[in-house]
């Protein structure tokens, strides 16, 4: 229920709510602050998840305990945040991950995990690129001449006047590359 909130309508991560998680509730800085509180936390959530698979061999209490340290290790890589592992351990559940359920053991739980964490860096420099073009756009908007006043005239010829620059600077630096390539010849 807690996790609905970080996914879309259609129940996958929804990762730009989960990276305005607050650092200091991410899994590292948690971990700074009870170590042992967290990682109970999370040797219950992947014994849960792994019960819930139904695995024929499973890990033992000893292992998941080491996997548990280890995902607190590597939790500081990505800023993962608790939502991060949870979300990611009902994929695992659901059987998004194309694997054996056969047997698990640390070395394939952080090979699936790293898909995961694949996924997410993608969605977050897809998320940077559209805040970016988002931002770029702003600077393309016309002012509407229908509301004209002196402070919108002034900010207009300004921002045709900074046009005009960057394309002089544009076209310098492309005689300039020119005249190098040229020189090198």
């Amino acid at each position: 229920m807690v996790l609905r909130e970080f996914k879309t309508e259609g129940g996958t991560p929804n990762y730009p709510v989960l990276y305005s998680v607050p650092n200091d509730q991410r899994i590292r800085d948690l971990a700074k602050q009870d170590y042992q509180k967290i990682n109970m936390l999370i040797v219950g959530a992947l014994t849960v998840c792994f019960e819930g698979m139904n695995l024929k061999r499973s890990m033992n209490g000893l292992q998941i305990v080491t996997l548990s340290d280890t995902i607190i290790e590597v939790s500081g890589e990505d800023n993962l945040a608790l939502e991060d592992l949870m979300l990611f351990l009902q994929q695992m559940i659901s059987g998004k991950y194309d694997m054996s359920y056969e047997s698990m053991d640390i070395p394939k739980f952080m090979r699936l995990f790293e898909i995961y964490r694949q996924e997410r860096w993608s969605q977050w420099i897809k998320h940077n690129e559209d805040r970016h073009e988002q931002y770029k756009s702003f600077d393309r908007l016309a002012i509407p001449a229908s509301k004209t006043s002196p402070l919108s005239e002034l900010l207009a010829d300004y921002s045709n006047k900074i046009r005009a620059k960057n394309d002089e600077i544009k076209t310098l630096r492309q005689e300039a590359k020119r005249k190098h390539d040229i020189d090198n010849f």
